[in-house]
């Protein structure tokens, strides 16, 4: 675990989270992951939010997507998937490993079109953050509150986007596959929490 450098003392919503977390056990699959992302969170004016990056159209398997920073292991990572959502999140969007503090996992997901298994690592962080992302790989970040999410979430096959439930609108921008699939679990755990949280979305 890092060190946390978000503040002296936790916000008492974020520190209902890290103790949900801590109540969380996921059943991983069989196959060990081999890539990674992280979910940060951080708390502004009474809410909890995270944070997505909107990936680059131009390159990766999840072009133009909305997701986690994140990405696959590497040797330099000596098999540590926590170190690789941390090294993935620092070369994307310049999120420094020393101002994450990591309160928990959740459980390793398999994508359907790039046959990757993922590790989710949530962890908390200041805000705002001075993000600053790679150009090559990433088009910019957006923040949403985690009672936004819950609100606005799409379940029905018929939907503006066109694409498999569930659906999160962001920013106009569609959050699903995977990242939705992570998103879901994490707001199954955390809603009793939210339910004190205000909905409307993060600037």
């Amino acid at each position: 675990m890092t060190k946390i450098q978000v503040s002296d003392t936790m916000p008492a919503m974020l520190d209902s989270i890290k103790k949900a977390l801590k109540e969380h056990h996921p059943q991983d699959l069989p196959q060990r992951a081999n890539a990674a992302v992280l979910v940060p969170l951080f708390e502004h004016n009474g809410s909890v939010g995270l944070v997505l990056i909107h990936r680059s159209a131009d390159k990766g398997l999840r072009r133009g997507q909305m997701g986690f920073p994140g990405g696959m292991i590497e040797t330099v990572d000596n098999g540590d998937l926590l170190q690789t959502a941390l090294r993935e999140s620092e070369e994307e969007i310049m999120l420094f490993s020393e101002d994450v503090q990591i309160i928990g996992e959740l459980v390793q997901r398999q994508t359907i079109v790039s046959d990757l298994t993922v590790k989710p690592f949530v962890g908390i962080i200041s805000y705002p953050y001075n993000f600053s992302p790679d150009p090559i790989e990433v088009q910019g970040t957006h923040t949403v509150t985690l009672g936004a999410l819950a609100k606005d979430i799409i379940t029905t096959g018929n939907n503006p986007f066109d694409l498999p439930p569930p659906i999160y609108p962001v920013n106009g921008k569609p959050v699903w596959g995977l990242t939705a699939n992570i998103i879901t679990e994490l707001l199954e755990i955390v809603n009793p929490v939210i339910q004190n949280s205000k909905s409307e979305k993060c600037l």
